[in-house]
């Protein structure tokens, strides 16, 4: 797909992923429909490119999802590409989560994206195709300690993405999943931890295989193969080998626990939380 003048939306566009990418699109010659909660970071963003459009919106509301979709099409007409990135990454022990921590990531995580796309495809239909790239996470198949509400979700989104994908398989619908990994950002995490960092979950102490996991990665990186994917359409894609190969030790489950657990220990040390002894 040639990206000049195609329309693209970027969900949780204000920071990290989302960010890079609408740039990195709307350097690639795309009209960009910037979405997310915090509109002056959009506007700043959308000051750096040609042909914008900023949509201020919380996606784990139905209306605003729909919202998003009409006004897009209000204003250029059609839409080519849809980025689900948007996500509500919630730090909590999985022993005290609370019940409205895990709906309010899956509201955002999977009902948002559910509910944008379901409202895009008729459009798509239309106009003679399109293609819908979701961001998911291979954390779902580590375990990430913590993370119980955004790991729970992102299993349930990426189980959505591959049905959709069987379902629309031969039609002018496109469905591609992208595994980022862990993924560098300005923004941090809710916690009901205290204040956390994005190394959280490591220490120097731990054996490198665990330390290359929890290491973050660049999103510039992952902004430019997202371009790339909407160029030539993919079923999944990894940011990198290590990515991929923390999605295959997640098959294997001891190798998958000692890495998990080194993460928790690592944060429970840093946080001074303690163990259960049963």
């Amino acid at each position: 797909m040639e990206i000049r003048d195609k329309v693209v939306i970027i969900t949780g566009a204000s920071g990290g992923i989302g960010q890079a990418a609408a740039l990195a699109f709307g350097h690639s010659g795309a009209k960009v429909v910037l979405v997310a909660r915090r509109s002056e970071l959009l506007q700043e963003i959308a000051s750096k490119m040609n042909n914008t459009l900023v949509i201020t919106a919380d996606l784990s509301k139905e209306e605003d999802c729909l919202g998003m979709i009409e006004q897009t099409i209000s204003r250029f007409q059609r839409i080519d590409i849809l980025i689900n990135n948007a996500a509500s990454i919630i730090v909590s022990p999985s022993e005290s989560v609370s019940r409205e921590d895990l709906l309010r990531a899956f509201r955002t995580n999977l009902l948002g994206p559910v509910t944008a796309t379901q409202a895009v495809i008729p459009h798509m239909l239309r106009q003679g195709g399109g293609h819908i790239i979701n961001i998911g996470s291979p954390g779902f198949m580590m375990g990430i300690p913590f993370y119980s509400p955004y790991v729970c979700s992102k299993a349930a989104f990426s189980a959505w993405t591959r049905t959709i994908q069987s379902e629309w398989k031969g039609s002018k619908i496109r469905v591609s999943e992208y595994f980022p990994g862990y993924i560098r950002t300005d923004s941090k995490p809710e916690s009901r931890l205290g204040e956390v960092e994005q190394d959280f979950l490591m220490n120097n102490n731990q054996n490198f295989i665990t330390r290359m996991f929890a290491k973050p990665k660049n999103p510039d990186d992952v902004a430019k193969q997202l371009v790339e994917l909407a160029i030539n359409p993919k079923i999944l894609v990894y940011t990198d080998l290590s990515t991929r190969i923390g999605a295959f030790i997640s098959n294997i489950s001891s190798f998958r626990l000692s890495i998990a657990a080194q993460m928790a220990r690592t944060a429970r040390n840093k946080k001074n939380l303690q163990m259960f002894n049963l």
